[in-house]
């Protein structure tokens, strides 16, 4: 099973991707898959949608690039979903997984990026909306973390582990700066008795979760959808363009909506409790 709340995945996931995985992952423990070999595999089914994507003005190559990433997708879910039903989780997987994820997005970009009339251009631009993207990521995972967090009742962050060098570490100290740190709202929850934090947590969640889920556009699902449409105009460089300016947009208003529900929380304007999976 995943062990993400359900109320703050994108529904791409809920009702597709995870249940994908879901379905592949007795067959894989049966076999005695280890979820490296997923995530290798992921990685293969996202180096050939880069392929296909070298020749994005062919609507059916393109659609199969997207297809190709969808199934990038589904390992991605299986081999976190391996991890923890084997019990054979590990920092160098984790590090494994980041490689082949921004592996997937690098290749893409590039594809796009080389058959442009004017690749030049168009790699500055890509390289523009790469940095774009990381900033973008850390902060949405970085939230996400919190959210899981505060609602495990943790409410100091809670330190990645750095298996990957330097680049790892400053990955990590991003997600930290941008949206897996301590704030004001997490030293009420801490000095607040049982019962007041209960009440905080219930205010504070429902508003979190709808922000949370809004904010889909801005996870890896939503920015391969956005890859195909713009592809699909014959337009790639539109992607680019809704990554540094649109979903730049979407990442600031997520951070003030949620620095507003931890002040509505505070303030004792709240919602009532949702049901939380895990």
């Amino acid at each position: 099973m995943n062990g993400r709340p359900t109320e703050i995945e994108p529904l791409s996931n809920r009702f597709l991707v995870h249940r994908l995985s879901s379905a592949l992952l007795p067959p894989a423990i049966r076999f005695r898959v280890h979820p490296n070999i997923a995530t290798a595999a992921g990685l293969g089914f996202g180096l050939a949608a880069a392929a296909c994507y070298t020749r994005w003005a062919d609507w059916r190559l393109a659609t199969l690039g997207f297809l190709l990433m969808i199934a990038w997708h589904v390992m991605d879910g299986l081999d976190g979903q391996l991890a923890r039903a084997t019990g054979t989780s590990s920092n160098l997987g984790r590090l494994l997984d980041g490689l082949a994820d921004y592996s997937t997005f690098v290749a893409v970009y590039l594809a796009l990026a080389l058959t442009q009339p004017d690749p030049q251009s168009a790699v500055l631009l890509a390289l523009a909306a790469g940095a774009a993207h990381a900033l973008q990521a850390q902060f949405y995972e970085g939230e996400r973390a919190t959210y899981i967090r505060r609602l495990q009742g943790q409410f100091d962050p809670v330190a990645r582990p750095e298996t990957g060098g330097p680049f790892e570490r400053l990955y990590n100290r991003g997600e930290a700066l941008l949206g897996n740190r301590a704030r004001p709202f997490d030293r009420r929850l801490a000095d607040a008795t049982p019962r007041a934090r209960a009440q905080l947590l219930a205010a504070w969640q429902p508003r979190a979760a709808a922000v949370l889920r809004a904010s889909s556009p801005l996870s890896a699902n939503g920015r391969t959808l956005a890859i195909w449409l713009a592809a699909i105009v014959q337009q790639p460089r539109l992607f680019w363009l809704w990554e540094i300016a649109g979903l730049t947009l979407v990442a600031l208003a997520a951070a003030r909506a949620l620095r507003q529900s931890e002040r509505a929380a505070s303030d004792g304007k709240g919602g009532r409790p949702i049901a939380h999976e895990s």
